[in-house]
């Protein structure tokens, strides 16, 4: 089994326990969205309303927090 990257673990840690949103890159593919739930071995992302990509740690080779930002901050814009 491949080995997890501790600081991508510990990223993704901290994106779950601040509920930020987050950019991984997993098997070459791009996803943002917000941490769900973090296990030993899994991460899952929350891409939608409702739903929610599992994606193996092993296969995530980048994570970006967007750490000014939390989820509801989309939420948050007044039109001008």
């Amino acid at each position: 089994m491949p080995r997890v990257s501790h600081s991508i673990k510990s990223l993704l840690q901290r994106a779950y326990q601040n509920n930020l949103i987050t950019t991984l890159i997993f098997n070459d593919v791009t996803y943002t969205g917000t941490v769900d739930f973090l296990s030993a071995t899994t991460v899952y992302l929350g891409l939608s309303a409702g739903r929610t990509q599992e994606l193996p740690l092993a296969g995530v080779h980048r994570v970006q927090l967007h750490q000014s930002q939390s989820w509801w901050y989309l939420y948050d814009q007044s039109p001008q």
